[in-house]
């Protein structure tokens, strides 16, 4: 079974708990208490392979990683708050947090839940599971040789990308942000990120 852990961690959680969290269908990684990563389950493992586009943790030379060398810079301050959530909560009661959101492939879309468990010694073990996933179909969903280019790249060259949602900005359109398959799939070079407005609203409460 293709898993990644440090010894350190394989003796926090013991072997029944690994086995279990290694038939997991959903993604799991566990983080200890400096953020760093120290276990991918398999799921983990092949979601990140099919994705590696994403800079995907991907590989055992992950682990002893942080997590945020992972994590888009925008979206930081977000996961930030919810780990400490987690490791600064003094309630014994507390079993997780969760958070949902979106993470579409070109031609699905995705919406994740993300279950943050406390472990011992300041460590969290994370869980995405799928919640909803469905052929990406939109009226504003475009292939790119129906892209009018110009819409969306700058006098710089580059395209601005959701970096939640991953549509991308148009500039021929003020406020709106389309979703374009192949840019999702191979990323447009350069390209800036930023946050659309609907991901701002529903995600970070932001004006």
């Amino acid at each position: 079974m293709n898993y990644y852990i440090t010894s350190e961690f394989e003796m926090t959680i013991g072997p029944s708990r690994l086995e279990s969290l290694n038939g997991h269908p959903s993604t799991v990684y566990g983080l200890d208490s400096d953020l760093k990563i120290v276990y991918q389950n398999p799921a983990s493992i092949q979601f990140s392979e099919q994705n590696s586009h994403n800079n995907r943790i991907s590989s055992a030379s992950s682990l002893g990683k942080n997590i945020f060398d992972f994590i888009p810079d925008l979206l930081a301050p977000t996961y930030k708050k919810l780990f400490e959530s987690v490791t600064h909560d003094k309630n014994p009661s507390l079993i997780s947090r969760q958070f949902e959101y979106e993470c579409s492939s070109p031609e699905f879309y995705r919406v994740f839940s993300m279950h943050l468990y406390p472990l011992n010694k300041g460590g969290i073990l994370v869980i995405h599971s799928l919640v909803i996933e469905e052929p990406y179909i939109n009226s504003q969903s475009q292939e790119l040789n129906t892209v009018v280019e110009s819409d969306y790249i700058n006098k710089h060259g580059s395209v601005t990308q959701c970096a939640n949602c991953r549509r991308i900005k148009n500039l021929a359109k003020d406020g709106q942000w389309d979703w374009i398959p192949k840019w999702v799939k191979e990323p447009h070079i350069p390209t800036s990120h930023g946050i659309c407005r609907p991901c701002k609203h529903h995600y970070y409460l932001s004006d």
